[in-house]
């Protein structure tokens, strides 16, 4: 895919993989719609990313009915990158209870919200590509101690994600699912938690954009629809 002239929707983009995906996507010449619930930190991902080809949206797409009024205002949309994602680090026994419902629907509510309002553009018009990135705690393989509630949002958006690709292929629409499986990144993500961690050997976002943006690119002609991206142990 050429990625010039093609509209983006990122969620979460006002900062980590997000905002680094929209600085790629705009030098590619693309138009990009910064989606995130934080009015400033959208404003400022906008003043950051400094684009004529930059639009925002504020929503809290853990609210079907913001997501709803807010996205189905989008008349053109080539791509979705569903990039949003919280996490927390405890033991189940200790978890808030808020807490576990702000990260299942953040993490996989707000996925499937945002993925259904846009997908009645993408069918209607018979063309689009979907991205969500999940996570390697996501997998099988992945996943650590204390992050139980994390890792069944990420495996749901796994479970989705495979889901909507049968989905589509039953239907024979001219539209790629992809999911991207991501390690431990050099993003916000841990501090936001409150969480302590030495992130200082995970990988940069900047490097995981590219490949998020190489994907895209390639044609229709490759099937490329399950990466898995971790970092040297």
């Amino acid at each position: 895919m050429k990625l010039k002239n093609k509209t983006v929707l990122i969620t979460g983009a006002s900062s980590g993989l997000g905002f680094e995906t929209a600085k790629l996507l705009v030098k590619k010449g693309a138009k990009v719609i910064v989606l995130g619930k934080d009015e400033s930190r959208v404003e400022q991902a906008r003043k950051d990313l400094n684009s004529s080809l930059v639009s925002t949206i504020v929503c809290d797409i853990r609210s079907s009915d913001q997501v709803n009024k807010t996205i189905g205002k989008i008349k053109k949309l080539d791509v979705l990158i569903n990039s949003a994602g919280i996490i927390a680090y405890c033991p189940l026994e200790k978890h808030d209870p808020q807490n576990i419902k702000d990260i299942i629907d953040t993490n996989l509510l707000g996925t499937i919200y945002i993925t259904k309002s846009i997908l009645r553009l993408m069918k209607k018009n018979n063309n689009g590509t979907i991205v969500n990135i999940s996570s390697t705690s996501g997998l099988p393989s992945g996943g650590h101690a204390n992050e139980s509630i994390y890792m069944a949002s990420k495996y749901g958006v796994t479970g989705f994600t495979e889901g909507l690709k049968k989905e589509i292929g039953e239907e024979k629409k001219n539209i790629r699912i992809i999911g991207f499986y991501p390690g431990g990144m050099k993003t916000e993500l841990f501090a936001k938690s409150g969480l302590d961690k030495d992130i200082s050997n995970f990988m940069n976002p900047k490097e995981i954009a590219e490949i998020i943006v190489f994907m895209l690119e390639r044609p229709e002609s490759i099937k490329m629809d399950h990466v898995v991206v971790n970092r040297n142990k």
